[in-house]
């Protein structure tokens, strides 16, 4: 096992992806009182699930650095994964289910193939791409979730190998490229994927997986960056923020996938990375910790859409820029219990399970 260092950036990174997302669904708020300018404001928020599967790629680099190969390793890594994304899941994925009419939902034949499909992290329809699920409907973010898991099973099965890299990125080669291509697709970087009359399939061999693979290799190729001069690190961090705002704003490349907003998004992480030790002296502590809560605020942030919002309503403050900033004030503090009360007492006794395995095979070896 090998210790890794830890990057306050990619923590801040997560924060502002999980705030864009958020802006992103809470716009048609803004819309409401002004027309168009919330979607003015943060429609390009909808990018930050592209940042969320580059960190995503680059933290499980990392996680995976610090164990070795073999079925011990592959079984940790995804249990550890696993154990982080679950509990909290599917805790609100109940709430979701209570807000959302509960038992009603049975005799509604989509919304109840909507829920199997929540419960099983499995793609219903071979089109839509690339969430190959209703993401206007009930719990539509989960679609990231399938993918995630995807990513995970993969990363774990070349653990068992002695060479997890190659193996990694042969797999995906192989989704990505052969695969489509022995079958007659027209290769395409397009996040629109694949047309299999399968949506598996569809899910498994859609091109937004590349941004998993770039984060992936930015992990591994940043460390040999960080030697490079400090003036031209910093250099390439302001060409490539300025070419970021560029495309995103002015060329209004906004989207899923590397022919969107990915290029820019993945020269941007590379960037920030190999400046870490830099830019963490001019980090704010609230978008760490922003970052810290991220995942229960890109979870629970949708039920101030699908429930609790309406049950604001009496208020006649649940629209307009004030219902803007009170649904996004609520989803904050809802994502901060839940990353006190039920992401970390189910990581930290994780960590003592943990903990008392390796104590218990210390007085077992003596």
């Amino acid at each position: 096992m090998h210790n890794v260092k830890t990057y306050d950036s990619i923590q801040a990174f997560r924060g502002l992806a999980a705030l864009a997302v958020m802006f992103f669904h809470f716009r048609w708020l803004i819309n409401n009182e002004f027309p168009n300018t919330g979607d003015y404001l943060f429609g390009w928020g909808a990018i930050g699930v592209d940042l969320f599967f580059i960190i995503s790629g680059f933290v499980i680099t990392l996680s995976a650095q610090k164990l070795d190969t073999g079925v011990s390793a592959s079984l940790t890594f995804i249990k550890s994964r696993l154990k982080r994304i679950m509990p909290t899941y599917f805790i609100i994925l109940l709430v979701v289910f209570i807000l959302s009419g509960g038992m009603s939902i049975f005799h509604y034949s989509e919304k109840l193939a909507n829920l199997v499909s929540a419960l099983t992290f499995r793609p219903i329809y071979t089109s839509n791409a690339p969430f190959y699920i209703n993401d206007s409907g009930v719990y539509g973010v989960r679609w990231t979730l399938n993918y995630e898991i995807y990513f995970y099973l993969v990363s774990s099965l070349c653990l068992l190998t002695k060479r997890p890299l190659l193996c990694l990125l042969s797999f995906f080669i192989t989704a990505l490229v052969i695969i489509p291509v022995i079958c007659g697709q027209q290769f395409t970087l397009s996040s629109e994927g694949y047309q299999f009359n399968n949506p598996y399939l569809n899910l498994l061999t859609n091109p937004i997986s590349w941004m998993f693979i770039s984060g992936v290799l930015i992990a591994k190729l940043v460390p040999l960056a960080q030697r490079l001069p400090a003036t031209l690190r910093v250099t390439y961090l302001a060409c490539v923020t300025l070419y970021t705002v560029y495309s995103l704003f002015f060329l209004k490349q906004i989207g899923h996938g590397l022919l969107s907003s990915g290029f820019a998004l993945i020269l941007l992480m590379s960037g920030v990375v190999m400046n870490d030790t830099w830019l963490r002296r001019f980090t704010p502590r609230w978008l760490i910790f922003i970052g810290n809560i991220s995942y229960s605020l890109y979870l629970i942030h949708t039920l101030m859409n699908t429930g609790l919002g309406k049950r604001l309503a009496w208020t006649g403050l649940s629209d307009g820029v004030t219902g803007f900033i009170i649904y996004s004030v609520i989803s904050l503090i809802l994502a901060t219990l839940s990353y006190r009360y039920i992401e970390t007492l189910f990581i930290s006794r994780s960590k003592k399970v943990n903990q008392n395995r390796k104590t218990d095979g210390l007085i077992a070896d003596k």
